[in-house]
């Protein structure tokens, strides 16, 4: 008898191990991967439209930086005349006759 409970004991442990661990694959594992899968089949088509949204907002963004690019130039030249407004006043000494014409001269409203 002696025998026998040493080969018996150590292989119920091991069926009783792969017992409880093919029921933790059967009623816990696999449900989860099915519930998985089926997220991602339900979800991905909802994604596909996203591939035709991708030029339209780099079309967007090209847009963008082209008006950005053009209010630069433009405050740039704004800024550019501004300052010849103020050299014009600054050589006027005071003289409000010279003022005058540095006004008409860069009258921004007068092209």
């Amino acid at each position: 008898m002696i025998g026998a409970g040493t080969f018996i004991s150590p292989l119920l442990k091991i069926l009783t191990t792969v017992a409880i661990l093919a029921a933790a694959y059967f009623f816990i594992v696999r449900p989860v991967l099915d519930t998985t899968e089926k997220a991602f089949d339900t979800v991905g088509p909802a994604f596909e439209g996203f591939d035709e949204v991708g030029p339209s907002i780099r079309k967007s963004f090209r847009q963008a930086e082209q008006i950005q690019s053009q209010q630069a130039a433009s405050s740039s030249a704004q800024i550019k005349e501004a300052n010849k407004l103020l050299a014009c006043i600054n050589e006027a000494n005071g003289d409000v006759n010279l003022i005058q014409r540095c006004n008409e001269r860069f009258d921004p409203a007068n092209p």
